[in-house]
C-alpha cells in the first residue's frame, strides 16, 4: 500500500537505515561519471541525519538511488535486518521516500524514511521530519541546502570525487571508425606494419565497443612504451614449433600478442572443422587483449571455442594479501545459427586488472571488494594496484580452482610456464611477458550435430525461471556487451583524456 495519504507501508523495519560504500554514477553505461564515490551514513531510530550534497543534481541522483529509481554501481543499503546486495544494490523493503513538502502526509508508522529535500525552497523547515523521528523513525534528509542540513541531528558530507561536468568535457567521444584509424596510425608510426597495426587496433577498439575499457585503447600507451623499450617486437612472426595430429604449439617470438592469438584461433577453428577437435598452445607471447575478440574464427567455421590465458601475478588467493597468481582468463564461444554467438568471457580475479587501471585513468574509485592494498586491506584507490596491491580471486576456493585449471592448461601445457614466471608488462617494459594461451575447438558435427541454439535458449530460459522476484537488468552473459556495442556503433566511445594526452592525439572534447 502507498505510504502517503494515511496508507500504511507494507514493509516496516526497525534498527535504522544503513548506507555503506554507496557508489552512484550518472551518464550512459560504460561512460558514467561518479557523483557519489563511496558514501557511508547511518540513521538510528529517532535520529534525523542530513546527507548534505554539493549540488542539487547530486542530491537528485542520490535520492533516485535510495528510492530504487536508479541502480547504484556498488554499495550496501539496509533497513534493520533487510539488506540489499553490494553489487548494484537495490532498495530494501521498508525504506520509504517522500518529498519534504509531503512529509506531513506520511503514515506515522513508517520507521525508515528518506526525505527528498533537494528541491526544497529557501526557508523550508524540517520540523515535521523531527516529529517523525520523535515517534521512532530513522530519517535521512537528502539536501544541498546548508540551513536544512544544519537543522538535522547530524550531517554527513557527500563529496564527489570529481566534477562530473568537467569530466564529461575532458573525455572525448570518438566514433569507432575514427578510433580504429587513430590506433592504427599510432602503431604504424612505431614501425608496425599496416595490416598488423590494423589487427591490434581492431582488438583494442572491439573491447571498448563492448564496454570493456580495461582491454581497450587505454592499453595503447603501454603498448607504445613496450615497443620502444623492447618488450614487444613489432616485426616478430610467430613460429610453429611442434605438431602432433590436431595438437599444435606456436611460439609468438615476443611479438604482438594479438598476432599470435589470431593465427592460433584461425588454425584451431580450421583444424577442428575438419577433424572434430583441435588444440593450439601459444607460448612466448605478450598481452592478447580481450579473449572474446577472437570469436569470429570460431563462428566462421561453426565450431565451439575455448580460450584460456595465463598472465603475470596480480591476483591473491582467498584470504591472502599478496598477488602471487595471474589474473588468468577463460572464454567460451558457441556459434548460434542466425544469431550472435553465445559467449562467456571472464577473468579469474574478481575483476580484470585493467578495469581498475581504467578507473585510475578516469579518476574514479573502485569498489573495495575489487582490490586490497599491499597490506591486504580493502581499498577504493585504484592506484594501489600498481603499488603492491592485489585483486582477490573470484568465488573463494572454487574460483581458485578455476584459476589453477587455467594455469595447467594454458600455462603448464601450452607454455611450459605458470603465472608466477610471467613478466609483468608494466613493471618490465623491456622484457616480453612470456605469457601463454590454450585455444581448443570442437566441431558440433563430431558430436552428432546437437541443436546448440535450441539448447542454449533453453538454458537462458532456465536462468530466468530461477528468479522469484524482479529479474535483474543483466542476468546473462553478453547482455551488457550487446547493449554496449549498440551504443558504441551509434554514439562512439568515450576515451579517457589522460590516454588521449599520452598519445598526443588532437581530439577535442564532445
Amino acid at each position: 500500500m502507498n505510504a502517503l495519504g494515511g496508507a500504511r507501508s507494507s514493509g516496516r523495519a526497525s534498527g535504522g537505515i544503513h548506507v555503506t560504500d554507496l557508489i552512484v554514477a550518472q551518464g550512459p553505461t560504460g561512460n558514467e561519471s561518479i557523483v557519489v564515490p563511496g558514501l557511508t551514513a547511518h540513521a538510528q531510530p529517532g535520529e534525523v541525519v542530513a546527507l548534505r550534497c554539493p549540488t542539487r543534481d547530486v542530491a537528485a541522483a542520490l535520492v533516485e538511488t535510495l528510492s530504487g529509481r536508479r541502480q547504484a554501481q556498488y554499495g550496501l543499503i539496509s533497513v534493520g535486518a533487510s539488506t540489499s546486495r553490494r553489487i548494484a544494490p537495490r532498495t530494501p523493503r521498508g525504506l520509504v521516500t517522500v518529498e519534504l513538502d509531503r512529509v506531513g502526509n506520511l503514515d506515522p508508522s513508517c520507521r525508515a524514511i528518506v526525505v527528498d529535500a533537494g528541491t526544497a525552497p529557501a526557508g523550508a523547515s524540517v520540523s515535521e521530519v523531527h516529529v517523525l523521528a520523535g515517534g521512532g523513525a530513522a530519517v535521512l534528509v537528502v539536501t544541498a541546502d546548508e540551513q536544512l542540513a544544519a537543522a538535522a541531528d547530524r550531517q554527513v558530507e557527500v563529496e564527489p570525487l570529481t566534477d562530473p561536468a568537467a569530466s564529461a568535457v575532458q573525455d572525448p567521444i570518438i566514433a569507432l571508425a575514427d578510433l580504429t584509424e587513430l590506433v592504427t596510425a599510432t602503431l604504424c608510426a612505431e614501425g608496425v606494419a599496416p595490416r598488423r597495426a590494423a589487427l591490434v587496433a581492431r582488438v583494442l577498439v572491439d573491447a571498448d565497443a563492448r564496454g570493456h575499457f580495461s582491454h581497450g585503447v587505454g592499453l595503447l600507451p603501454m603498448y607504445v612504451d613496450r615497443i620502444r623499450a623492447g618488450g614487444i617486437d613489432p616485426v616478430a612472426d610467430p613460429q610453429w614449433v611442434s605438431e602432433m595430429g590436431v595438437v599444435k604449439v606456436l611460439d609468438a617470438q615476443g611479438g604482438f600478442g594479438q598476432v599470435a592469438a589470431e593465427l592460433a584461433a584461425q588454425t584451431v577453428a580450421e583444424d577442428a572443422a575438419v577433424s572434430g577437435i583441435a588444440a593450439v598452445g601459444v607460448r612466448g607471447n605478450n598481452h592478447i587483449g580481450m579473449l572474446a575478440a577472437y570469436r569470429d574464427s570460431f563462428t566462421r567455421h561453426g565450431v565451439v571455442g575455448l580460450v584460456f590465458n595465463v598472465s603475470g601475478p596480480s591476483v591473491a588467493a582467498p584470504g591472502a594479501g599478496r598477488a602471487t597468481l595471474g589474473n588468468d582468463a577463460v572464454c567460451l564461444v558457441a556459434p548460434l545459427e542466425g544469431s550472435r554467438p553465445f559467449i562467456v568471457d571472464f577473468a579469474t580475479g574478481i575483476v580484470a586488472s585493467g578495469k581498475i587501471r581504467d578507473a585510475a585513468h578516469r579518476g574514479r574509485p573502485v569498489p573495495p571488494e575489487w582490490l586490497v592494498d599491499r597490506r591486504g586491506r580493502p581499498t577504493t584507490d585504484p592506484h594501489q594496484l600498481d603499488a603492491g596491491g592485489a585483486v582477490p580471486v573470484f568465488g573463494g576456493y572454487k574460483g581458485l580452482g578455476v584459476a589453477l585449471i587455467t594455469e595447467v592448461l594454458a600455462g603448464v601445457l601450452a607454455g611450459a610456464t605458470i603465472s608466477p614466471r610471467v613478466h609483468k608488462q608494466r613493471a618490465e617494459p623491456d622484457h616480453p611477458m612470456d605469457c601463454s594461451q590454450m585455444f581448443i575447438a570442437f566441431s558440433p558435427r563430431a558430436f552428432g550435430d546437437p541443436p546448440i541454439h535450441e539448447l542454449v535458449d533453453e538454458l537462458r530460459e532456465a536462468v530466468v525461471r530461477g528468479y522469484l522476484g524482479e529479474l535483474p537488468d543483466v542476468h546473462l552473459p553478453e547482455q551488457q556487451e550487446t547493449a554496449a556495442e549498440e551504443r558504441a556503433h551509434r554514439d562512439g566511445v568515450r576515451v579517457p583524456r589522460a590516454v588521449v594526452d599520452q598519445l598526443g592525439w588532437d581530439v577535442g572534447a564532445p
